[in-house]
C-alpha cells in the first residue's frame, strides 16, 4: 500500500493509525499523521513510528487521505487540501452527516470520494464499518479503503442513501447494547450478586448469546427459544420484557437515530 494521510488522529482517527501501524498492511513510515493539537500529534506519531506534516504536506506525500475531524472542520481541511489534490487521490471522509456532495463541492474535482461509517468497536479491532463510494472511485481504490478498515473490523459497501440507517442501527448500536448490559449488571447486584460477579456474568453472558448467534447463523429467534422453556424462569423474564415494550423500543431508538442522521445532514 502506498502512502496514507490521517487528517484529524482524535478517538477514531488513532484507532486507524494504531490498528493500521501493526497490521503489516503498511510500512508506519508510510502513514503520515496531521492534526492541530501539536503535542498529542507527536506523542502518537513517536508511539507508532509514523510521520507527521500539514495537511498540505501530508496531501502531497499520500494517495490515500482519511479525514477523521469533527463534521464542521470538514471544510476547512478541503480547503487546505484542495490545491493538493489531484484525480489520483483518494478522499475518504469520516465525518458523519457530510454528503459526497458536500464533500465533492470542497474539492472542486472529479475526486474520488468514500464516505465511511464506523462505530466505536473498531477502538479494539471489533467493529462495524460500512463504505459508501462515488462514481469516481476505482475498485483498486475501493479495494485499498477495505483492506484498511478490515483492520478495525468487519466491512460492508453498500449505497450512501442507506447510511442513515446505517448510522441508526450500527453506528449507535453499540450505545444500546452497552444500555442493556448496564441495566443486565444492575439487575444482578438488585438480585442479591456482588457488582464484581454481576458485571463479570452479564459480560460473559452478552458476548456468549452474541458469538453463538454469530458463529451458529441461527436467526436469534430459534437460539432464544433454546433457552426458554414452558412455564420455566426465562419464559417470565421474557414476558416482563416484552410487556415492558422492548422490542418497540429497540425499533423506535434505530428509527430515531436515522431520523436525526437526516437532520445533521440537513443542518450541515
Amino acid at each position: 500500500m502506498k502512502g496514507l494521510g490521517i487528517i484529524g488522529v482524535g478517538a477514531m482517527g488513532g484507532a486507524v493509525a494504531r490498528r493500521l501501524a501493526v497490521s503489516g498492511i503498511i510500512s508506519p513510515q508510510a502513514v503520515i499523521l496531521a492534526d492541530k493539537r501539536k503535542e498529542h500529534l507527536d506523542r502518537l506519531a513517536e508511539e507508532l513510528g509514523t510521520r507527521r506534516a500539514s495537511v498540505p504536506e501530508l496531501a502531497a506525500e499520500s494517495h490515500t487521505i482519511i479525514i477523521a475531524v469533527k463534521p464542521n472542520q470538514v471544510a476547512e481541511v478541503l480547503s487546505e487540501l484542495k490545491r493538493e489534490l489531484t484525480p489520483n487521490h483518494l478522499l475518504i471522509s469520516l465525518a458523519a452527516g457530510v454528503s459526497l456532495a458536500a464533500l465533492a463541492e470542497g474539492t472542486d474535482k472529479a475526486q474520488p470520494l468514500i464516505r465511511a461509517m464506523p462505530n466505536t468497536p473498531c477502538l479494539i479491532g471489533q467493529g462495524a464499518v460500512v463504505l459508501s463510494p462515488n462514481a469516481h472511485v476505482s475498485q483498486g481504490q475501493l479495494d485499498t479503503a477495505v483492506e484498511i478498515f478490515a483492520e478495525t473490523g468487519k466491512v460492508w459497501v453498500l449505497p450512501e442513501a442507506q447510511l442513515d440507517a446505517v448510522t441508526g442501527l450500527s453506528g449507535s448500536g453499540p450505545a444500546y447494547v452497552l444500555l442493556f448490559l448496564e441495566a443486565l449488571i444492575d439487575g444482578g447486584v438488585a438480585s442479591g450478586l456482588s457488582h464484581e460477579d454481576a458485571r463479570g456474568l452479564a459480560i460473559q453472558t452478552v458476548l456468549g448469546a452474541v458469538q453463538m448467534a454469530a458463529e451458529t447463523g441461527q436467526h436469534p429467534a430459534i437460539l432464544k427459544n433454546m433457552v426458554t422453556s414452558p412455564a420455566g424462569t426465562t419464559a417470565a423474564g421474557l414476558t416482563r420484557l416484552e410487556k415492558s415494550g422492548i422490542r418497540g423500543a429497540v425499533i423506535e431508538a434505530v428509527l430515531a437515530a436515522a431520523a436525526r442522521s437526516k437532520e445533521i445532514q440537513r443542518e450541515q
